[in-house]
């Protein structure tokens, strides 16, 4: 099954942060922007599988447009894919 959840992109000093913000404390780093969102989608995925260990109860997803970006933020909605009951990471 995959989950979709809205991230968002930071510049740093020395590479980028992506925050995936309805999942609390998830995020992911990179040198260049597509280290940091592949960081992110592999956080997000660990993130979710911890979650439904408990519970299948995942965040509601904020919509794209509800998102207020400051200077220098761009937006995106991530694609978490997750492995099916076997697979090996």
């Amino acid at each position: 099954m995959t989950y979709y959840y809205p991230a968002i992109i930071r510049k740093k000093e020395e590479g980028y942060r992506v925050d995936v913000i309805d999942l609390e404390g998830c995020f992911g780093e990179g040198k260049d922007k597509q280290d940091a969102l592949e960081d992110a989608r592999h956080a997000g995925v660990n993130w979710l599988l911890v979650e439904s260990e408990d519970s299948m109860n995942f965040p509601k997803q904020t919509h794209l447009d509800d998102i207020k970006l400051k200077d220098g933020e761009e937006k995106t909605m991530l694609a978490f894919l997750m492995p099916k009951e076997g697979w090996d990471e």
